[in-house]
């Protein structure tokens, strides 16, 4: 079973609908976790699972459908358009590694000042990525894992739109490498929203650096 898993909110949902058709193809079934949306837009997709949230946790939703799921667990972004190739790509390298992303960033130095500052090595998935290596932090807009190799429980998100670091702290604590895969500078189409993550939280990143200090300064 492959299964393609994404959250995302109303703002997005013309995005959503270009994501969707891109990569609903490759996989099985695809689950959405429409947080604060009062309609289901895919209405009539037989491969599309819905499910509604109140935002709660953010991007986490595209980990609410982990429990019980056993396969190839793909997670993604709302404003990214996938390759056509994406998942025969990506299962092929899941041959040699357990967790695999294709954006990442691993810091030169703990503990860390800012998690969104501190100077680390960034390989994105909308750059070329030269080399395949494991990184600290991996991109989940990006990522793919068998659920037999990675597995987790929801709670282990405590706080909204840090799936990246929550997961990559869990991999951490399971002692479980995240690989960071090369690929070209056009893989990856991005959809260029008005908000993100980073321009909401680079200037207020407290905790997100303190929770990385946690793991990672062992």
């Amino acid at each position: 079973m492959i299964s393609f898993n994404i959250a995302s909110i109303p703002t997005r949902l013309d995005m959503l609908v270009n994501t969707v058709h891109s990569i609903i193809d490759q996989v099985d079934v695809v689950n959405i976790c429409l947080n604060k949306y009062w309609f289901n837009p895919f209405v009539g997709y037989k491969k599309v699972n819905v499910i509604f949230s109140d935002n709660k946790l953010g991007d986490a939703g595209k980990f609410k459908f982990m429990d019980g799921f056993n396969g190839y667990y793909f997670t993604g972004d709302d404003d990214i358009i996938y390759p056509d190739t994406y998942i025969k790509d990506t299962i092929k390298e899941l041959e040699n590694y357990k967790i695999v992303t294709y954006h990442g960033r691993t810091f030169l130095h703990y503990p860390i000042n800012s998690y969104y500052k501190t100077p680390a090595i960034r390989n994105r998935c909308l750059s070329k990525y030269e080399y395949t290596e494991p990184v600290h932090i991996g991109g989940t807009g990006v990522m793919a894992f068998h659920t037999k190799d990675f597995n987790f429980k929801y709670d282990i998100f405590k706080k909204s739109n840090m799936s990246d670091i929550w997961v990559s702290c869990e991999a951490k604590k399971q002692g479980i490498k995240i690989w960071g895969l090369k690929h070209s500078d056009n893989y990856f189409e991005y959809q260029h929203p008005e908000e993100t993550i980073y321009n909401d939280k680079v200037l207020n990143c407290d905790y997100e650096t303190s929770v990385v200090n946690q793991y990672f300064c062992k």
